[in-house]
């Protein structure tokens, strides 16, 4: 008795389980067993749900690949935003001590021949950028002199034309 309704039960679990296969398009493999006893049921068959199942795991570790990926690639952005940060860091230290070097020299606390190549190549590179920033200074300057001059001349022909 007990073995008719397990084989009815199954029939109609298989028939249900082809049905969901069939209609949602899904990989489904059934293993039926009861403990301590040999008989096994498998649907489809053995080999399609042992495939299913290595499909399965297989899933699981792509998707975890996948996450380290992820992880890996998120990683290397924080890498790369703090090398950055560090050779900005670096730049400005470097700024400061040509600065200070600058200064020393200027106030005579060191002479010019006691520097060193690295010194004296740092110092011509701080005047290389002061004469970039004093040029951009004087190209403002003279495009905000012009600026002042133009409407000043409109005004006074406008008033002089507006007075005769």
């Amino acid at each position: 008795m007990k073995k008719v309704i397990l084989d009815k039960r199954l029939e109609a679990l298989f028939k249900q389980a082809n049905e969901l296969y069939i209609l949602c398009n899904i990989e489904i493999g059934l293993v039926i067993f009861a403990p301590g006893e040999n008989n096994v049921f498998v649907w489809p068959s053995l080999a399609q749900a042992n495939n299913r199942v290595k499909n399965y795991l297989a899933s699981i570790k792509i998707a975890k690949l996948q996450k380290v990926a992820t992880r890996v690639d998120e990683l290397e952005k924080v890498v790369d935003a703090q090398k950055k940060h560090i050779y900005e860091i670096e730049q400005m230290v470097e700024q400061k001590e040509m600065e200070k070097l600058f200064n020393d020299l200027v106030e005579t606390r060191i002479e010019v021949n006691e520097l060193d190549i690295t010194e004296t190549k740092s110092l011509l590179k701080l005047f290389a950028i002061k004469r970039t920033q004093l040029d951009e200074s004087k190209k403002q300057l003279s495009e905000n002199v012009e600026n002042e001059i133009d409407p000043n001349e409109n005004k006074d022909g406008e008033e002089n034309v507006g007075q005769s």
